[in-house]
């Protein structure tokens, strides 16, 4: 049976609608990718159910709107349009290009909430992805960190461990007890800001993708580990984390050492789930601010590059 919605036109070709749309049929209806056969299966991989509670929580059980549209694609051109409705088909199927998790809060509410839709007509989600490069690069450079919200929100199954690293460093910089809290630019437009999701995110990647260790650990595990070693910096060089400006609170240092966090949890001969800041720490706070100076790795090593403050960083920590 076809279903009927209040929705406005907002372009004709390609056909556009802002549609209101209740989110049980929603949940009913939609995908996150294309790709996956089981939809509710695909949500429970790409979403952190965490953080779709707290949605549900905080909006939908306090019956509140969403203040921006979830924006939707489908294949289909058997949707119809007058005054001022739309009307869907059976079988119609929308693709979920962003705003999964607002979505995906209904599923743990009783109340049912009506979901603003931005709905693109006739796009698969390859074009989709295509179309918001082709527009953002044409008026300035997409930044990488932009990049990488693009990926964990229309590439699930195309790059699942870059979306797993760019749903860890949401958490860490949306999580009350993450030690970088609100301190990552997620877009890269944040020039104030120095540490970028861009610049995390590859590392994290990298990092997850190693066999044994945290790359075979659970989300709430990785992301746990991740904040134990950001609040083991933070603890060495307190005063220069919050100004932002001392030795070991940049993003090639942070880089650098992800990159030695395998090590450490090996060597402190604990599983990577009862691996503590306080272990981490043992590590860390062996290093010697004054050695990360930009001038005093271009001394040592002729550069301040990554792998400089990797073996600065690694003569130290692992120092017998």
């Amino acid at each position: 049976m076809s279903k009927k919605f209040p929705a406005t036109l907002l372009q004709e070709k390609p056909r556009i609608y802002l549609a209101n749309v209740p989110g049980k049929w929603l949940l009913k209806n939609t995908t996150p990718s294309w790709r996956i056969k089981d939809p509710e299966k695909g949500f429970q991989r790409i979403v952190t159910e965490r953080r779709a509670r707290e949605i549900a929580a905080s909006v939908l059980d306090q019956q509140r709107t969403f203040p921006n549209a979830i924006v939707l694609a489908t294949d289909s051109d058997k949707i119809s349009y007058a005054d001022s409705h739309i009307v869907c088909p059976d079988g119609v199927h929308f693709l979920v290009v962003d705003g999964q998790h607002r979505l995906w809060a209904q599923r743990f509410s009783k109340y049912e909430a009506d979901y603003g839709c931005v709905i693109h007509m006739g796009l698969s989600e390859a074009q989709m992805a295509a179309i918001f490069v082709e527009i953002n690069e044409n008026q300035k450079r997409v930044p990488s960190s932009l990049r990488w919200d693009l990926v964990r929100l229309v590439r699930p199954e195309e790059d699942p461990s870059g979306v797993r690293a760019s749903e860890l460093v949401d958490s860490l910089n949306s999580e009350r007890e993450s030690p970088l809290k609100q301190r990552i630019d997620m877009t890269g437009e944040q020039a104030e800001i120095s540490i970028k999701q861009g610049s995390l995110a590859p590392e994290i990647k990298k990092l997850i993708n190693k066999k044994g260790g945290i790359g075979e650990e659970g989300y709430d595990v990785q992301l746990q580990v991740l904040m134990n070693l950001f609040a083991a910096i933070r603890e060495k060089d307190p005063d220069g984390w919050r100004t932002g400006k001392g030795n070991l609170y940049r993003a090639r240092v942070f880089r650098a050492f992800l990159q030695l966090l395998p090590a450490m949890i090996r060597k402190s001969e604990k599983s990577c789930k009862d691996t503590s800041a306080r272990d981490l720490y043992k590590f860390v706070g062996r290093v010697a601010l004054g050695s990360l100076s930009d001038k005093q790795l271009r001394t040592i090593h002729g550069n301040a590059g990554i792998a400089a403050i990797r073996e600065e960083i690694k003569s130290q920590v692992f120092k017998k």
